[in-house]
């Protein structure tokens, strides 16, 4: 199977121009011969919090489901996009998606750790346990940027299954040891194939690295290895996702060999 990672920048606050943006890129991805598009974080209305604080109703975001929905049903090709999502209580989730390639939704998920204090004035923290849902035969769950980088969440879907995880992120230019190894040892300590999508380097040559995106999508497979890296620059990555199967003789087997009752225990005394 062949997925495509979009490294692409947003333009903050225009949900029509980002649209048009995934529609496109998308198409293309379909004609690579991948079978998923996966969107950095907050692609759809820009990873801008401060402004998204300023600018965010429910009725400006209702009807983004329903957009990418068009977009996967349109272009043929299954879309996992991030986008911020309004609650019933009147709070905004950071929020992914993932629609089949007839444009039905198959899962959907809410940030849990959010980021900073910038991301805490447009948003609150989702609190539901990640689910798993299948498509097109594998097993595939959400995180979210810094959802990723503790390793709880991650093992916790792991444990329910998952073979598959789609990261969308939005990480800077200090960060890029997240790519480098904190994706290849969830991957590899999970048995587990991880999607890392970010925004391209946005800053000058010599600018601050915490005013720029990191870039740097990465796709590592279920042994840590890097299956594809993108530079700091815009592009549409491509993976070829290894067959699902069991793990290999010889190899070690966190999964099975993990003792969840002593750890469990270990905490009990505090």
């Amino acid at each position: 199977m062949r997925i495509a990672l979009l490294q692409a920048a947003a333009t903050p606050l225009d949900v029509a121009a980002n649209l048009a943006t995934l529609r496109e890129s998308a198409a293309t991805a379909r004609d690579e011969g991948a079978a998923l598009i996966l969107t950095p974080e907050l692609f759809v209305s820009g990873y801008a919090p401060r402004e998204l604080a300023e600018w965010l109703t429910p009725e400006r975001v209702a009807g983004i489901p329903a957009d990418v929905a068009g977009i996967a049903r349109d272009t043929g090709i299954a879309v996992a996009a991030s986008f911020p999502l309004a609650r019933a209580d009147g709070t905004f989730a950071i929020a992914a998606g993932l629609w089949d390639a007839a444009g039905t939704e198959v899962l959907r998920y809410e940030k849990v750790h959010l980021w900073g204090s910038d991301e805490r004035l447009a948003f609150t923290p989702g609190a539901a346990a990640p689910g798993v849902a299948e498509w097109s035969g594998r097993q595939v769950g959400f995180q979210i940027c810094y959802d990723i980088e503790f390793p709880e969440p991650a093992r916790t879907l792991a444990a329910r299954g998952a073979d598959l995880l789609l990261v969308p992120t939005a990480i800077d230019g200090t960060s890029s040891y997240v790519p480098e190894l904190l994706i290849r040892a969830r991957a590899a300590e999970n048995a587990l194939v991880v999607a890392y999508a970010d925004h391209p380097a946005s800053a000058a040559d010599g600018a601050d690295p915490a005013d720029s995106f990191a870039g740097l999508s990465t796709v590592a497979g279920r042994e840590g290895r890097v299956l594809a890296a993108a530079g700091a620059a815009a592009e549409l990555l491509f993976a070829e996702l290894p067959e699902v199967g069991p793990i290999r003789s010889g190899q070690a087997d966190y999964l099975a060999d993990r003792r969840p009752e002593l750890y469990a225990s270990w905490n009990s005394g505090r």
